[in-house]
C-alpha cells in the first residue's frame, strides 16, 4: 500500500509539475516555511498559509490553491462546531532517503485533535510540496 501511494505521488508530481515553483534549499527551511503555514492555520488565516505554500508546490498549482478554498471551507465549519483552536505542536518528522520528507501537526481543539500531515519531494537539488493533508486518525502516531 505504501509503495502504491509512493508511487501515485511521484506520477502526480512528474505530470503535473509547476515549473514556477522555487524549491526549498534544505530541511530547516521546510520546517520553518511549515511553521508559518501552521501558525495562519492557528489564527484561522487557512487561505493565506495555502497561498504561502504555492510559492513551493511542485504539484498543479490551480488544483493546489481549489484546494486550500475548499480546507479553508471545511476549517471554517469545524470551527463552528469545535471552537478555535488551541495550539499546535510538531509531532513527527519522516524521511525518505532523501527524497521524501513529512512533517505531521497536531492542531488540538478543546475537545478534538486534527493531524496535519505536509510532503515534500526532492527530485535533485531543492524540495517541493507535493501533498497537504490533514485527518483525525491520531492512531497513526503510534504506528
Amino acid at each position: 500500500m505504501y509503495r502504491l501511494t509512493l508511487a501515485l505521488v511521484m506520477s502526480t508530481f512528474l505530470f503535473s509539475l509547476n515549473t514556477h515553483a522555487s524549491g526549498l534549499s534544505d530541511k530547516a527551511k521546510i520546517e520553518k516555511v511549515s511553521e508559518h503555514f501552521m501558525e495562519q492555520v492557528l489564527a484561522g488565516e487557512v487561505s493565506d498559509a495555502y497561498a504561502l505554500m504555492s510559492a513551493y508546490v511542485g504539484i498543479d498549482l490551480a488544483a493546489f490553491n481549489e484546494r486550500g478554498k475548499q480546507v479553508s471551507t471545511s476549517m471554517e465549519k469545524l470551527k463552528a462546531s469545535a471552537g478555535k483552536p488551541l495550539s499546535y505542536a510538531l509531532v513527527k518528522k519522516q524521511e525518505v532517503e532523501g527524497h521524501f520528507y513529512k512533517l505531521t501537526y497536531l492542531l488540538k481543539y478543546p475537545s478534538a485533535a486534527l493531524l496535519w500531515e505536509l510532503n515534500y519531494y526532492q527530485p535533485e537539488a531543492g524540495w517541493y510540496l507535493v501533498d497537504i493533508s490533514f485527518n483525525t486518525n491520531i492512531n497513526k502516531l503510534f504506528e
